[in-house]
């Protein structure tokens, strides 16, 4: 199926974890439609390349560094996007942390970083992006995973996440 080139023009996504894998991906998509797009992630090297690929396609991008675990640069990530572009109507949360662990060997820290990003970090972003997006009518997508329905091996961590992110869309 194929879409209009400017089916998106004149809309801006911001994207979590936007500078590597599928979110990269989003944002290209997004881009290739006429969608401005911001990207955040906490290393500022994947960034800039996608930044640059994403006005390849002739649209603007803003690169924001920054971590979704800490509701103070959550809140200027989404300042600076609106300062930016003036507007939000689509926030994708796709930060994400994970790592192989078998249950018995996983630590409360490990445990909790991901429960930090995945869960509490795609909170944050929403909490903080609501009020602009509701001015637009704006759509939030959550990237989740299907671990938690069937179990998966050393990945309790991802899956008690994905469930919470789960659970907060349906919210």
């Amino acid at each position: 199926m194929s879409y209009q080139s400017d089916l998106l023009r004149g809309k801006v996504a911001l994207i979590t974890g936007g500078g590597t894998g599928i979110c990269r991906g989003l944002a290209l998509a997004l881009a290739s439609h006429g969608c401005d797009v911001a990207i955040t992630s906490r290393k500022e090297e994947h960034l800039l390349p996608t930044c640059q690929d994403i006005e390849d396609v002739g649209v603007r991008a803003l690169a924001v560094s920054g971590d979704v675990r800490d509701p103070a640069t959550v809140d200027r990530t989404v300042d600076e996007t609106i300062k930016t572009f003036g507007h939000l109507d689509i926030l994708v949360n796709g930060a994400a942390g994970n790592f192989l662990c078998l249950a018995e060997n996983l630590s409360p820290n490990g445990f909790g970083t991901v429960i930090d990003i995945d869960l509490k970090g795609t909170f944050h972003m929403c909490r903080s992006a609501f009020s602009h997006l509701k001015k637009t009518n704006g759509v939030i997508l959550n990237i989740s995973a299907t671990l938690h329905y069937v179990g998966t091996v050393a990945q309790l961590h991802v899956s008690a996440a994905k469930a919470g992110v789960d659970a907060l869309t349906r919210s």
